[in-house]
């Protein structure tokens, strides 16, 4: 089972150091502006004194990017927690069995269960499962009433030979008497292996495929195929 804990969701953002990093030479470029400050007051002309509103100006604008970079401080704590909370909810979904939407399709142990709707009756519905180099391994056949259906792919190629685990995907065309296309929705189902966090995102790892949170539609609760609502 692969989880990446909170603190290391918190830290692959990597906006914590940026923010430190930014700090650190907002201060040390404001120590160099005190410091040059007061060698030209202690050096300026008594009869041309200094200009201080230039220089309280420029004190305005470093109290300026200062509350920027402590704004932006807050806001990737805020970032920071809402993945943690994400990741804590999305350990609910190891080891369940999600429908997922979109065009992806996980074959495991020699089977796949591919998803589609569709929204009106169609005169002939067909299905293309490509592996991942776009090849297209296999053609099927689905059902074409309206509404909801699923198809269990056996794992074989056209030829009949097993194919191996892994990421592939699946395109449902589906198309009237008059030879128009229906439109349609397709998804798959899949069990959850483990949870990652890709560029600050919380992923599911579902076989070989990483699927973000937004793609799970529904979650099968038993084995009569009952599902509930992500």
């Amino acid at each position: 089972m692969d989880v990446t804990s909170p603190a290391s969701a918190a830290q692959s953002s990597g906006t914590a150091p940026t923010a430190a990093r930014d700090a650190a030479d907002l201060a040390e470029s404001f120590d160099n502006f005190l410091v040059l400050l007061t060698t030209q007051l202690q050096h300026q002309d008594p009869l041309d004194p200094l200009d201080t509103n230039e220089f309280t100006d420029q004190l305005v604008q470093f109290t300026s990017v200062e509350q920027a970079i402590k704004t932006n401080d807050k806001l990737d704590a805020l970032i920071a927690l809402q993945g943690a909370d994400q990741l804590t909810g999305a350990l609910g979904y190891i080891g369940k069995l999600v429908e997922l939407e979109g065009v992806g399709l996980s074959l495991e142990s020699g089977e796949a269960t591919l998803v589609y709707d569709l929204s009106a009756n169609a005169a002939g519905t067909s299905i293309e499962i490509q592996d991942q180099e776009g090849n297209t391994v296999r053609t099927l056949t689905g059902a074409s009433g309206a509404g909801r259906h699923e198809l269990v792919w056996d794992g074989k190629d056209d030829a009949g030979n097993q194919l191996p685990d892994g990421a592939y995907q699946f395109a449902v065309t589906a198309v009237d008497s008059s030879g128009q296309h229906i439109a349609l929705s397709q998804g798959s189902f899949a069990r959850v292996d483990g949870i990652e966090v890709v560029d600050g995102i919380v992923t599911l790892a579902v076989g070989e495929l990483m699927v973000t949170l937004s793609q799970v539609k529904s979650v099968r609760t038993d084995d009569d195929g009952t599902a509930s609502p992500a």
